[in-house]
């Protein structure tokens, strides 16, 4: 019995230590590719998947016009000690897909392992009654390797959390989750799944 509790404890301790490590690791990490977004532009590298599959790597500041509109989306990665650390994934533009903007960001620690990902959707709703636009973000943590823990949150244009269970807005919740339901799946737990799952050839 004693036994039984000590693994039972091990267990619990190491779940614990897993999702407390990769919480650290996620703080650390933002940390580190917010700076470099902010003070270090150079260092983030650009591609794009073309309409056809391929990906190409920007060269300008200006990958719209420089790819003519043949592009389907954008990639921007930041590395550290020559390691992807973050990977963002966005069609960019709003207007692109119904006055739309979709965004990505996978964050990895230095053993290419999923730390933690973002996702947001801005759209403009047709029935206005619960709001013009919504905005939608969810963040998701790596507690273990097989489940990331997930926190979403929706807001209106005002920057008001969205209520569904009110009069406005109950009718519209259906739609609204359909919409932030039709993100992509994260799938993939490390940075060899999301190459594959992106059908990325060239990660290193």
């Amino acid at each position: 019995m004693k036994k039984l509790i000590i693994l039972i404890n091990l267990c619990i301790f190491s779940v614990f230590y897993s999702q407390n490590s990769y919480e650290n690791e996620l703080k650390q990490t933002k940390l580190f590719v917010k700076g470099v977004l902010k003070n270090q532009s150079s260092k983030v590298i650009e591609y794009v998947k073309m309409t056809d599959g391929r990906l190409m790597q920007s060269k300008t500041d200006n990958p719209v016009e420089e790819f003519e509109l043949q592009w389907d989306m954008f990639y921007k990665i930041i590395r550290k000690n020559n390691k992807i650390m973050y990977i963002s994934k966005s069609d960019d533009l709003w207007g692109h897909i119904g006055d739309s903007k979709t965004s990505y960001d996978y964050y990895f620690n230095e053993e290419g392992i999923l730390i933690g990902a973002e996702k947001s959707v801005d759209f403009f709703l047709l029935d206005t009654t619960c709001a013009n636009q919504v905005k939608y973000h969810v963040s998701y943590l790596n507690v273990k390797a097989e489940k990331l823990e997930k926190a979403e949150i929706y807001k209106d244009d005002n920057g008001d959390v969205i209520d569904f269970t009110s009069r406005k807005c109950k009718n519209s919740k259906t739609y609204i989750q359909s919409i932030t339901n039709s993100l992509d799946k994260i799938t993939f737990r490390n940075l060899e799944g999301f190459m594959k799952a992106e059908k990325i050839k060239y990660y290193k």
